[in-house]
């Protein structure tokens, strides 16, 4: 306020207002580079909040309201108003102005309510659920060995987000009541059996599933064949070789073809044929053991694959793939052995 004749109006908390919007900048910043280094397509539906939450705080702290002699003027980000005339009427509480009213505008002060302090503490709680998912994952993998990747906790954090659309709207709107009609009740009531079946659905999705023994055919959940193809025909199974060798040049490989009338080969498409296609010495591999996926394999393969140790004739290579589709692989070896001298968790513990 520079004199009685002119009167400024700004938002309580520019400083915290700017910070959310340095944040919600450095979480979208965050967001888009994990997507270009990891590949997950999941970054940028997590950078949305921040960016939302950044977009409106530039846009609060940025308002302006101003009255004087020659009228009422309002700035926002992307807009300026001016209204000619009209006196106004200032509205103060403890020495704060409240409001500001004129012949065809006003003004408010925005006070927070019990309905905006009870979203804002369940958003907070919900936030905080998602280091609590990855903290829940890591207790249940301690007795798993080091360096096993973990399972993703994205599936908690879907399970937060659909309970956010049901829960925040009923803080806002019914912070203190929410059983106090059939309407809060059932809203309360379906929420929760939502939230509780995305939970349990969590929970089985990020179990983890140590190699078992290989088992006659069927047992082990491969894929025998595809829908609507041959019982003789060829299967082209997303898989990789993580070594550089003669029948995985370069790494090329991203399936491997089994079935039909060819052996086991390496080739570099999903099929269908055997173009580019190299076989694989099926006779020289030994099987020594089968296990999880860990921090030091390439991060070219999924978390949730398996991977086999295989002997070539006394060189170390390394075969992921899901696990149904590793056990029919395997199954193509003629002669599977474990050493006697080597570790091995072909069987869960």
């Amino acid at each position: 306020m520079s004199d009685a004749r002119e009167v400024t109006c700004r938002p309580r908390w520019t400083g915290a207002l700017w910070i959310l919007v340095g944040l919600g900048a450095a979480g979208t910043a965050a967001a888009v580079a994990l997507r270009a280094y990891t590949g997950v397509h999941a970054w940028p539906a997590v950078g949305v909040l921040p960016a939302l939450t950044g977009l409106v705080a530039l846009w609060k702290c940025t308002a302006r309201l101003r009255a004087d002699a020659r009228g009422l003027h309002s700035r926002t980000l992307l807009r300026r108003r001016s209204v000619p005339g009209d006196r106004v009427r200032l509205t103060l509480w403890r020495g704060e102005v409240k409001a500001v009213a004129g012949d065809r505008h006003t003004w408010r002060d925005h006070t927070a309510g019990v309905g905006d302090l009870a979203m804002v503490a369940a958003g907070l709680t919900l936030l905080a659920g998602y280091p609590a998912a990855r903290m829940l994952l890591r207790v249940r993998s301690r007795r798993r060995p080091d360096g096993e990747v973990l399972p993703s906790a994205l599936p908690f954090a879907a399970a937060l987000a659909v309970t956010a659309l049901w829960l925040l709207p009923l803080c806002y709107l019914h912070p203190t009541a929410p059983f106090a009609s059939p309407t809060t009740t059932t809203w309360t009531a379906l929420g929760t059996v939502t939230t509780l079946t995305l939970v349990v659905w969590a929970w089985r999705a990020t179990r983890i599933r140590p190699p078992g023994p290989l088992g006659p055919p069927g047992q082990t959940g491969e894929r025998l064949v595809r829908p609507g193809e041959p019982a003789e025909g060829e299967v082209f199974l997303p898989a990789r070789f993580l070594e550089a060798t003669a029948y995985n040049p370069h790494r090329f490989g991203t399936h491997v073809v089994v079935g039909g009338d060819g052996p086991p080969a390496v080739v570099p498409h999903s099929g269908p044929g055997r173009f580019a296609a190299r076989p694989v010495p099926v006779s020289r591999l030994t099987l020594q053991r089968v296990r999880r996926a860990r921090g030091d394999d390439p991060g070219v393969i999924p978390g949730d694959w398996h991977v086999a140790e295989l002997d070539d004739a006394g060189t170390p290579v390394r075969l992921a793939a899901a696990p149904a589709d590793l056990a029919r692989i395997l199954r193509e070896l003629p002669a599977r052995r474990t050493r006697p001298d080597q570790p091995s968790d072909l069987t869960a513990p």
